[in-house]
């Protein structure tokens, strides 16, 4: 056999149908997902030169920079380029020349792992404000990260953040821009002393812990997924956890980071933020976006004009039909602070600039700039 396919690994899934010689038919893993989605992960071996093709029997399992690749067990990507791929976003081509490791793991994005939530948590070992704790239990006895970044020393006046990702466990590029706000309040540089002086950050990095680690879909998880279930009585672990949590708190600014689906339309590679219902919220969204429209970083830029007000698109109550909120919708109902919002952020090209894990982390950092701006100007 030509290559061998795994998918044994924090993260993997796809169903291999065939393989014969330098063709692999593959079908993604839809388990507990109502409808279609696009996650797949898989590591391939190759024992022989040559161009081996990759398809898949569902259409949407390509971005527009391809798939990703790694050729370190998933410690670093890079983009395989549209250029490797065909029919309905579904084939993909790639050349082993045996010059680069003869194991790659591919992905339809950039896999964030606890492998690289720990890479991050080892830098920081030392920083005397950083706490990583156990928010609760997943569904399959998983420790649920709390990340808590504070100054002690400053008794008074610090007002209440907080941050998560992977509420759909597929997100995965926004857990790198997520990595780069809390980054930038741990630095010792002026913008991290400022920031540690003026506020508190509590984080759920992997809000569907499971779902990261198995290689789940997430969206649209059976019976509802994990950003529909804030309510009274939520089914997941990581939601009631969060909820008592912030409910505690006062809090000042909520942000869920999420990203979209896999490419094209009008808003797909774009960074946006979804319109709130409330006209307060929606305002205090324009102004947000306005200041970080001005901060994006040219790798990752942001534009007001293409957020999605409440009621249009595919923002509308349809989406939403409860009786359980999703993550912002929550806290704008429940904890009632000056800012609650979701972003979402592309999994691969933002227009025609391609996304990378480098540039995200980036997009983290204005983000961080923009929450001060926007805090100075109330």
């Amino acid at each position: 056999m030509n290559v061998t396919i795994e998918t044994a690994f924090p993260g993997g899934n796809v169903f291999i149908e065939d393989i014969n010689g330098y063709e692999v038919l593959l079908t993604r893993d839809m388990r507990n997902t109502q409808g279609d989605w696009f996650y797949w992960s898989f590591k391939a071996t190759f024992s022989k030169k040559g161009v081996y093709r990759f398809a898949f029997t569902q259409p949407n399992s390509c971005t527009s920079c391809g798939p990703a690749a790694s050729y370190d067990e998933g410690k670093t990507w890079e983009w395989l380029g549209f250029d490797c791929v065909s029919g309905d976003h579904n084939v993909f081509t790639y050349n082993y020349d045996g010059t680069r490791s003869a194991s790659v793991i591919f992905c339809v994005g950039m896999q964030y792992l606890q492998y690289h939530l720990d890479l991050f948590l080892n830098r920081h070992k030392d920083s005397p404000y950083l706490t990583q704790s156990v928010l609760t239990r997943s569904r399959k006895n998983r420790a649920v990260t709390r990340l808590h970044i504070e100054d002690s020393s400053i008794k008074t006046g610090k007002k209440h953040l907080f941050f998560s990702s992977r509420h759909h466990c597929c997100e995965m590029m926004a857990t790198y821009s997520l990595e780069g706000i809390l980054e930038t309040a741990l630095g010792d540089d002026e913008l991290g002393k400022e920031f540690r002086r003026r506020y508190i950050i509590d984080c759920v990095p992997f809000a569907d812990t499971d779902g990261v680690l198995d290689g789940d879909q997430g969206k649209n998880r059976r019976p509802h997924d994990h950003n529909r279930d804030y309510s009274e009585a939520p089914i997941y672990p990581e939601v009631r956890a969060i909820q008592k949590m912030l409910l505690d708190i006062p809090l000042f600014f909520g942000l869920d980071m999420h990203c979209p689906w896999i490419h094209g339309a009008e808003t797909n590679e774009t960074i946006y933020f979804p319109g709130a219902e409330e006209e307060y919220y929606a305002e205090q969204q324009t102004i947000f976006s306005g200041i970080l429209e001005r901060r994006s970083p040219a790798e990752a830029p942001h534009f007001t004009r293409n957020n999605i007000p409440f009621g249009t698109k595919w923002n509308t109550r349809k989406n939403f039909p409860g009786p359980g909120f999703n993550c912002a919708g929550w806290l704008r109902h429940a904890c009632k602070p000056v800012f609650a919002s979701s972003i979402e952020i592309p999994y691969a090209i933002i227009g025609d600039i391609p996304l990378t894990t480098t540039s995200a982390r980036a997009l983290g950092r204005s983000i961080a700039e923009s929450i001060i701006e926007y805090d100075d100007n109330l």
